[in-house]
C-alpha cells in the first residue's frame, strides 16, 4: 500500500472489463411471491402466461344496438332501415337472448354481445319509435364488437421476466385475474460515508468541515435502483473503526458501498483493509471522473468503494454499483437510464486518451432535435455541475473530445 501511495495507480482497468470480472462473481437474489399491488418497480422473476382470451367474450365496444349486419344493408339517413326490438343487455350481464333477422338488442359498452349478433350500430345513428329501430347508416359484419381473444389469446407470453413492473403491467396482471407474482428479493444495501472532515446536515458548521451529501445521495439511487438501504452513516478516518464497521455490516447486507477513502492518500484505509481481510478484484478503473473506485469482496459480501467527490461517487455508481444491484435481481435493463440522440453545441476538448470521460449535458428540445449543451467535463467536487444538467455524454477512451454539430448519445439521469 505505501508502493501505491507513492506513485499512484500504475494500471488502470478499463470499465468493460471491470464489470466482466464482477458480473462472472454475481450471483442471482433468491425469489419471493408478492401481491401485485405490492409489485410497482418489482423485477419480475418469472414468465407471465395468459390463462385466459382478453377480453374473456364478445362484448359491444359501443352504446348502441346488436344487430344482424345484412339489416343495415344500405340504410342511410333518406333510406333508413327498421327492425325490432326485442330486448337490453347492460355491462356485467349475462344473457340468453339471440337475435333473429329483423331484431336487435340494446346493449352497453363492455356488454356480452348476444347470440347471433353480427355488429353494434352506434346509438347515435338509430332512432327508437316504439319498440321499433330505425336504422340510418350501413355496418359491415364486425363492426364495432371486440371479438374474443383480440386483446390477448389464451397461452400467450405476455410478460418476460427481468423486467422492472410498472403500473401498466400491473394492469395487465390483474386484467389477467392475477393476485400474487414471483419477483427478486431486493438487495440489502450498507452506506457509509468515510472521512474526519464530514459532519451530518442539521447540526452547525465547523472550520474544516463538510456536510456529508454522499451518503443521502447513494442511498437514494440505491432505492432508484431496487435496493432496500439496510443503513447509512458516517464513519470517522480510523482504520479499526472503518473495519468494525464492514464486518458488522457483512452481517445483514449484500452490498457495502463506501464513499472516500479508497485513494493514495494517508489516510484511504479502505484499500488496505480490504486487502488484508477480503478480495480486491479492481483497484483504479479508467474513468474520469471516478478513478480511484474499488471493487471487491469482503466475507462475500460486494463492497464498492467509490471516491468521495460528489460527482465522482454518482457516476460511480450509475456506471458500477447500480449496475450491479440490478444484476443481483437479473434485470433485463441492467442500466435503466433513458438514452437519446442529440446534437451537440459546443467544441469538448479532453486532457488525455485512455480514460472513458463523462461530460455533464443539459439537454433541450429545439427545432424538432434534441440538443445538448456542455456543463462540466471536469471538477468531481462540484455538485452544482449535475443539479445544472439532466444527462451524460460518455466520450471513449480512444477519442481526443467532442466537436460543434456531432451526434452523440446523451444518458439521462435516472428518475
Amino acid at each position: 500500500m505505501e508502493k501505491l501511495r507513492k506513485i499512484g495507480f500504475s494500471r488502470l482497468t478499463p470499465l468493460e472489463d471491470a464489470m466482466e470480472k464482477l458480473f462472472s462473481k454475481i450471483y442471482l437474489n433468491p425469489i419471493e411471491e408478492i401481491e401485485i399491488k405490492e409489485a410497482l418497480n418489482r423485477i419480475l422473476a418469472e414468465d407471465i402466461i395468459s390463462e385466459m382470451d382478453i377480453p374473456p367474450f364478445n362484448r359491444s365496444a359501443m352504446d348502441g344496438y346488436a344487430i344482424k349486419a345484412e339489416d343495415s344493408f344500405g340504410a342511410s339517413p333518406k333510406n333508413p332501415k327498421r327492425i325490432k326490438l326485442i330486448g337490453v343487455i347492460e355491462i356485467g350481464e349475462a344473457s340468453n337472448l339471440e337475435i333473429l333477422r329483423g331484431q336487435g338488442i340494446k346493449i352497453s359498452t363492455g356488454a356480452p354481445t348476444p347470440k347471433g349478433a353480427e355488429a353494434v350500430i352506434k346509438i347515435e345513428d338509430t332512432e327508437i319509435e316504439d319498440n321499433t329501430i330505425i336504422l340510418y347508416t350501413s355496418l359491415t359484419p364486425g363492426k364495432n364488437i371486440s371479438k374474443k381473444g383480440e386483446d390477448i389469446k389464451k397461452g400467450t407470453q405476455v410478460l418476460n421476466k427481468g423486467i422492472e413492473v410498472k403500473a401498466e403491467h400491473i394492469a395487465l396482471l390483474s386484467s389477467l385475474g392475477f393476485k400474487k407474482i414471483n419477483v427478486r428479493t431486493r438487495p440489502k444495501v450498507s452506506i457509509f460515508g468515510s472521512g474526519d472532515e464530514l459532519i451530518e446536515p442539521g447540526n452547525a458548521i465547523e472550520p474544516g468541515k463538510i456536510y456529508n451529501s454522499n451518503t443521502p445521495m447513494i442511498s437514494n439511487l440505491v432505492k432508484l435502483y431496487g435496493g432496500t438501504v439496510v443503513r447509512g452513516e458516517t464513519v470517522k478516518d480510523e482504520k479499526q473503526s472503518i473495519k468494525n464497521k464492514i464486518v458488522d455490516a457483512t452481517q445483514d447486507s449484500q452490498v457495502i458501498i463506501f464513499t472516500g477513502g479508497t485513494s493514495v492518500g494517508t489516510k484511504d484505509y479502505l484499500p488496505e483493509i480490504i486487502q488484508e481481510s477480503g478480495i480486491i478484484l479492481t483497484h483504479g478503473i479508467a474513468i474520469r471522473p471516478g478513478s480511484p473506485a474499488l471493487i471487491g469482496f469482503f466475507n462475500e459480501v460486494i463492497i464498492f468503494c467509490l471516491p468521495g467527490t460528489p460527482v465522482a461517487a454518482y457516476i460511480c455508481f450509475l456506471q458500477i454499483a447500480g449496475p450491479a444491484i440490478r444484476k443481483m435481481m437479473d434485470c433485463i435493463a441492467i442500466d435503466p437510464r433513458i438514452k437519446l440522440s442529440a446534437i451537440i453545441k459546443k467544441d469538448v476538448p479532453v486532457s488525455s486518451l485512455g480514460f472513458l470521460h463523462h461530460l455533464r449535458v443539459k439537454i433541450e428540445y429545439i427545432y424538432n432535435e434534441f440538443v445538448a449543451y456542455p456543463v462540466k467535463l471536469k471538477g468531481s467536487g462540484v455538485i452544482s455541475s449535475l443539479t445544472e444538467s439532466n444527462g451524460i455524454v460518455e466520450i471513449p477512451p480512444h477519442q481526443e473530445g467532442l466537436k460543434k454539430g456531432d451526434q452523440v448519445i446523451v444518458k439521462l439521469f435516472p428518475k
